[in-house]
């Protein structure tokens, strides 16, 4: 699993290194690799080492592409282990209204990111009622 740490730092650069070189992605990074081959407007950054750990503005948004990365993980693994079901269900749901699935996933993450980083700085664990009810919220309108 990965974290907002060090470790799970030098394990995406690593991986990012492996997946430029061509290299075989063993089972366990094949996650974080998913995740990196849908954001190849990335790929540059990993080179930079710890500088790919800041916001940065690419394809005119602000973003930090370790955050994201992470993130990304995270919501793929509570929707492919259906835990929180509810996560799963509201990709359903979304994509049944015609969500693109990629815009779907980030409209999960938004909500995640909202959650998780609203109680971090507040010194509260993660709220999972109100992680369920945002995203029975949300919806897709074209």
């Amino acid at each position: 699993m990965l974290a907002f740490d060090k470790e799970s730092q030098t394990r995406i650069f690593r991986i990012a290194g492996e997946r430029a070189a061509g290299k075989p992605i063993n089972a366990a990074d094949a996650p974080v690799a998913r995740v990196l081959d849908a954001h190849t407007e990335f790929d540059e950054l990993w080179g930079q080492g710890d500088l790919a750990t800041f916001p940065q503005e690419i394809n005119g948004a602000v973003v930090n592409p370790f955050v994201h990365t992470v993130l990304h993980v995270i919501i793929d693994r509570q929707i492919d282990n259906e835990d929180p079901a509810f996560v799963a269900e509201t990709k359903v749901r979304l994509v049944e209204q015609g969500m693109d699935e990629h815009e779907c996933l980030h409209a999960i993450i938004g909500v995640y990111a909202d959650v998780y980083f609203g109680n971090f700085r507040k010194g509260r664990g993660f709220d999972h009622l109100d992680y369920q009810s945002r995203l029975g919220q949300l919806s897709y309108e074209e």
